[in-house]
């Protein structure tokens, strides 16, 4: 606010508003600060927040640092988040998700959502950390890859996965944005990026805008280790993302793996309590374009000594 913001500040912000065709934007120095920021700023005592249970960390303490009512709804529930929504009419209220949920891989059904939020006068706000550059004919997110983009209030996201740079950000109307440099604390009173951090981010989202290969290059290879992993028999989700977890649930077991799989050269981390809840630790798969099909092979070999030797 002081002396924090250069011409490559403000290149970022109209460049990410640009690539989300929306009127504006602002830079966060990191994602969380950016949930944070957001939510705290949105709303108040007397809102009404609703999340999904596996929301990331982050909207959840943005929702308990608002000051606000907050519910939580099983995991995809919609019929459990109609009733808390009938049960709130009249109220501000906010549906808060995440696009792609980290640790299972699914994706939140924003659809059904923006039905509900246009019944119930709510507001949606998605965190498309996990969707950017990823889903969508353009990669804008999940939103678009489900085609309900212009429906959603309030788009958060991070240029600290696909973008390959770090922030976070928050998009919307020319109003939203003037509100949060007002009145966002994690943005008044943070440090901003290095400015070289926010040129990478801008390169970043240029290979994401004009190399579209790079996408179908993922998709390809998310595709061709799911598919390898269900034929020897591992125990992955269903997920719909380049998230593929490997569920063993128990946590001795899982970390084991983990050292086996690290010991052959492939670096999977070991997911379990309390970022899991107790009896589903996992492995935890990230896809990238980058990946070979060589190493996806190696990768599936490996996992098939694994499951051998827990025979």
């Amino acid at each position: 606010m002081i002396s924090g913001t250069t011409q490559w500040h403000t290149e970022l912000e109209a460049k990410l508003a640009r690539f989300f065709g929306r009127e504006r934007a602002l830079v966060f120095s990191s994602g969380y600060l950016a949930n944070l920021g957001a939510l705290s700023a949105l709303s108040r005592s007397g809102d009404l927040i609703i999340l999904d249970k596996l929301c990331h960390a982050s909207l959840i303490d943005a929702a308990h640092l608002a000051g606000a009512t907050v519910r939580v709804y099983p995991h995809l529930n919609l019929d459990y988040l109609e009733k808390i929504l009938k049960a709130a009419e009249g109220k501000k209220t906010f549906i808060v998700t995440d696009s792609v949920f980290s640790m299972d891989g699914d994706l939140a059904p924003l659809p059904e959502l923006v039905a509900l939020k246009n019944r119930y006068g709510a507001y949606l706000v998605i965190d498309e950390a996990h969707g950017t550059g990823v889903f969508g004919k353009t990669g804008r997110g999940v939103s678009e890859h489900f085609g309900v983009f212009n429906e959603i209030d309030v788009h958060i996201g991070t240029l600290s996965k696909s973008v390959g740079s770090f922030g976070g950000f928050v998009t919307g109307k020319s109003e939203l944005v003037d509100y949060l440099i007002n009145h966002a604390r994690t943005f008044i009173f943070e440090t901003s990026l290095p400015a070289p951090i926010c040129a990478a981010a801008i390169e970043g989202l240029n290979l994401i805008e004009h190399e579209p290969k790079l996408r179908e290059q993922l998709w390809s290879n998310v595709k061709r280790l799911r598919e390898e992993l269900k034929k020897i028999g591992a125990p992955i989700l269903p997920s719909e993302s380049p998230i593929i977890p490997v569920v063993f649930g128990d946590e001795k077991r899982t970390i084991q793996a983990a050292e086996f799989l690290l010991g052959h050269g492939f670096l999977i981390p070991a997911v379990r309590y309390p970022t899991v809840p107790k009896g589903k630790a996992r492995l935890r798969i990230t896809v990238s374009a980058n990946h070979s099909s060589i190493e996806i092979d190696r990768l599936t070999q490996a996992f098939k000594q694994l499951l051998s030797h827990a025979d």
